[in-house]
């Protein structure tokens, strides 16, 4: 039975209370605990590295009730990816869209989730609801998850899959491993971009250059978020001449003054230490740590271009046209802090800090040409975009396992996790010059207008806290043939978010022309300029309807049970039920007297409902073995999308906008999959799947107001994706030693109906899922020599073509689907171990020079070099 109904105003009052008042989280769990807390260790049975990093996976493949790929470190490293985003690719049916986001079996990011150690993480992103996977750098990493078919035991909210992330556990003896490394990439050949207006950013945190200033924050609460000239007057009492010059005094006390100018860009680098120890302490007591540090300062250059298709003359039109080039600067730095305390063989408590931070220095400029605004000809604008960004999540978990062998073989595991996802952006400006082409290239060709917008600057920062508490017992009983092990638990988890933006103008609708012409960043917006009465600058600044400001909570309380049962040596079944309460409000705030825009009590919802899940597996014979499997879940819309404002997607540049009256997508997931695991490593499979999606929620393009695109969501009626997955690792050796071939082939289709509505006009309503790929390809082709001495791959990935985002028409003429192209990813990794210690490794990634590309109508409506990579490290083993 499902119940959904609208939260009282109460309830939102509640919610948005503790929103306020502390962290409060919404996590999910997995079975994956008790894999979590147990160290793999590597079989080896003749030293090939093959053989050694395939069987600490494979088996725990094997045992698995339910449908998963097991990615271990070992994989990780032999293919040379920095962060589990890169390392998920490798995984069959998973693709990875925008460096961050893995989209599971041609399902969006929105259809998968996302743990830490079994239990969920809150996102830093402002337009979705799933942590962006480039923040875990490979070396926290002891292995990751991917299970694909449902458990009772996980989060309902359960799509394409689960990514469960395994961070590196408490060692058992003492461990030291450093590493340095640097890289180049050959876009560096043409010099990049950065700008004066910076701070001192190598640990990658912003050191309040970019902040608001002290007046402007004392400012803004004086004046309730309103600073313009007449607002300053009405409110002080005072005269207008006195209120601009307050008002032009906040002016001069923002960072305005960024100048860009061009540099060599500097080799990047990266290094990592860990250490860790474990201890002795008597009366049956073990203590161990773990501790590490990994940093890296890396750049990327890149020429992008893009097009914006509209309607005019019964035809695919261009709106606008950019083309420009991008310089960003990524600091990431990340540490891990493990202490565990085990009694005997049967108790073991484990703690886990983990601090992730990763900053984006970004900056932009090229010509937009709009015909729609400039009518002259030869004249275009000449835009400047600058953008820092800072990402930050920290985890404190804490875990016990206890057995308990008098009662029974009883098992009892719980865990409690507090994080905080963060997302500061206080360095946004935009700069906008007239572009006068006739007279050749240089500043002397600018001009900024008299507008109101002559230079614009956004701050925007955005918290999202979760906690999570779950319990989970076990319980072993033996009837005759059959071995039966029951498990249950239950689960609160909590989550909120709160995000607020401010955005400002100057003016120089009263500045002399000839003041605007021929004339640097600096020293127009110079404190001089500013602060000068006679020179004509004036602030705006306030709160608007649009303005992505809003508080959002999430309470969901589960219970579970299921069964694992060996019937006999051919036969297990696994299954059972789980029920889930989910709770969730989402409110806009207007920041003058924050409060709620809206009817309070239209802005929650409350769903229960139960569901379900079967697995089968027969084991064919010693090596083989067949799984069918059925589950019943949802996927819900996230905190964001309930929210009607209009954010810009930091990775597309795209406006989006919530809706709030999406409903939840129910799912009904079916899985065949046969499995061949064979001696040294090898094995195969073959897969089938199918998934049935009831009001699947999609991301469309809506109708807007100006030339940019406003991308919002939207309830299909209907949903559905199958398809068939391919999987080997298969031994070369009878061509040469130590040769082998790895590789998964993903082949689907799927198909969503979705209707029309006054805010869109679909030209296609019965298409492809958006990033869906009818195929993903993997290769592997991998070396490790006799000695031990020398390693390689060679690794080869590609995703068919999938909609980035649904063409729009205006009456009976449509524009096409947005479709990205295939990229075609060809790696080289070498590894060489001059001892037993240390060894040396080389990359080359993007060895065929792709471009990333999106076409629509035919037409190449954007485009970025990703240029040719090439890395080199060192690492030492104490």
């Amino acid at each position: 039975m499902k119940k959904q109904a609208v939260l009282t105003q109460s309830k939102l009052g509640l919610a948005i209370a503790l929103a306020l008042s502390g962290p409060i989280a919404y996590a999910q769990e997995s079975d994956a605990q008790a894999t979590s807390d147990t160290t793999i260790e590597e079989v080896v049975t003749t030293g090939t590295r093959l053989q050694g990093s395939a069987a600490a996976v494979v088996e725990e493949r094997k045992a698995q009730a339910f449908v998963a790929d097991i990615l271990g470190a070992e994989q990780i490293s032999r293919t040379g990816d920095s962060d589990a985003a890169a390392a998920l690719r490798r995984v069959t049916g998973l693709t990875l869209v925008d460096g961050k986001f893995i989209y599971v079996r041609g399902l969006g990011e929105r259809y998968s989730s996302t743990q830490l150690n079994g239990a969920s993480v809150p996102s830093p992103d402002p337009t979705r609801n799933v942590i962006p996977l480039d923040m875990f750098p490979a070396s926290i990493i002891e292995s990751m998850s991917v299970q694909k078919s449902y458990s009772p035991d996980m989060p309902a909210n359960f799509g394409g899959g689960n990514v469960d992330i395994r961070t590196v556990s408490i060692p058992t003896d003492q461990v030291f491993d450093v590493s340095v490394g640097t890289g180049w990439n050959t876009n560096f050949s043409d010099d990049g971009l950065s700008y004066q207006g910076g701070g001192d950013d190598w640990l990658g945190k912003d050191d309040g250059t970019r902040a608001l200033s002290p007046e402007m924050v004392t400012a803004l609460a004086r004046y309730q978020e309103t600073i313009n000239t007449a607002n300053i007057a009405a409110s002080e009492g005072i005269s207008t001449a006195e209120a601009a010059a307050i008002n032009r005094q906040l002016a001069a006390s923002l960072n305005t003054e960024n100048e860009v100018y061009s540099k060599s860009l500097s080799p990047d680098i990266d290094g990592s230490v860990t250490y860790g120890n474990a201890y002795d302490i008597g009366h049956d007591l073990t203590f161990g740590f773990l501790a590490g540090v990994d940093y890296g300062n890396s750049w990327s250059n890149s020429e992008e271009s893009e097009l914006v298709l509209g309607i005019a003359d019964g035809e695919a039109a261009v709106d606008q046209a950019s083309e420009s080039r991008v310089t960003t600067q990524n600091v990431e730095l990340s540490s891990l802090l493990n202490f565990g305390l085990k009694l005997g063989d049967y108790h073991r408590v484990e703690t886990s800090t983990i601090f992730l931070r990763n900053t984006s220095d970004r900056v932009e400029q090229g010509v937009v040409e709009t015909p729609n605004s400039i009518d002259e000809e030869g004249l275009s604008y000449f835009d400047t975009d600058i953008r820092y960004e800072q990402r930050e999540l920290l985890t404190n978990q804490i875990r016990g396992s206890h057995y308990f062998p008098q009662f029974w073989g009883f098992a009892l595991d719980w865990q409690y996790a507090d994080s905080r996802a963060s997302r500061d952006a206080p360095g946004e400006v935009f700069y906008r010059q007239i572009n006068d082409r006739d007279l050749g290239e240089g500043l002397g060709n600018l001009a900024f207008q008299q507008t109101r917008t002559a230079t614009t600057l956004q701050y925007q920062i955005l918290e999202d806290d979760a906690q999570d508490w779950r319990v989970d017992g076990e319980l072993p009983l033996y009837l005759a043939e059959m071995d039966i092990l029951l498990k249950g638990g239950g689960q609160v988890s909590k989550k909120a978010r709160s995000s607020f933006s401010r955005r400002f103008a100057i003016s120089a609708e009263q500045v002399a022309n000839d003041a605007l012409q021929n004339v640097g960043y600096n020293d127009l917006f110079s404190d001089a300029n500013l602060t000068d009465q006679d020179f004509g600058f004036a602030l705006f600044g306030a709160p608007t309807a649009t303005d992505p400001n809003y508080l959002a909570a999430q309470q969901v309380e589960a219970g579970y049970g299921l069964a694992d049962i060996q019937v006999n040596d051919d036969w297990r079944v696994s299954g059972g039920l789980r029920w889930e309460q989910y709770t969730q409000v989402a409110a806009q705030l207007d920041l003058r007297n924050m409060t709620v825009i809206g009817d309070p009590a239209e802005a929650g919802r409350v769903e229960d409902d139960v569901y379900g899940s079967l697995a089968l597996t027969y084991q064919l014979n010693d090596e083989m073995q067949l799984r069918v499997g059925y589950g019943s879940t949802v996927v819900r819309p996230d905190l964001r999308e309930l929210t009607e404002v209009i954010f810009v997607d930091p990775l597309t540049d795209f406006k989006v906008r919530g809706n709030s009256e999406l409903m939840t997508t129910d799912i009904d997931n079916f899985d065949v999959r046969w499995e061949w695991y064979l001696p040294a490593g090898e094995n195969y499979s073959v897969a089938m799947f199918y998934k049935d999606l009831a009001n699947p929620i999609e991301a469309v393009e809506a109708k807007g107001t100006d030339s940019d695109r406003v991308i919002t969501f939207l309830n299909g009626q209907s949903g559905e994706v199958y398809g068939l997955e391919f999987e080997f690792l298969k031994d070369l050796t009878f061509l040469s030693d130590g040769l082998f071939l790895s590789g998964n082939l993903t082949l689907s289709d799927s198909e969503i109906s979705i209707a029309n509505t006054g805010n869109v006009e679909l030209t296609n309503n019965t298409r492809r899922m958006t990033g869906h790929s009818k195929y993903v390809t993997n290769l592997q082709l991998g070396y490790d020599s006799l000695n031990g001495e020398h390693s390689a791959s060679l690794i080869y990935n590609v995703a068919g073509e999938r909609i980035a985002f649904a063409g729009v028409k205006e009456g009976a003429v449509g524009i096409g689907d947005a479709v990205e192209q295939p990229f075609h990813s060809l790696d080289l990794v070498y590894t060489y171990y001059p001892d037993f210690s240390s060894k040396v490794k080389l990359k080359v990634q993007n060895m065929l020079g792709e471009d990333v590309e999106i076409q629509q109508n035919g037409r190449l409506i954007q485009s970025r070099s990703v240029g040719t990579g090439i890395s080199l490290e060192y690492s030492y083993s104490f």
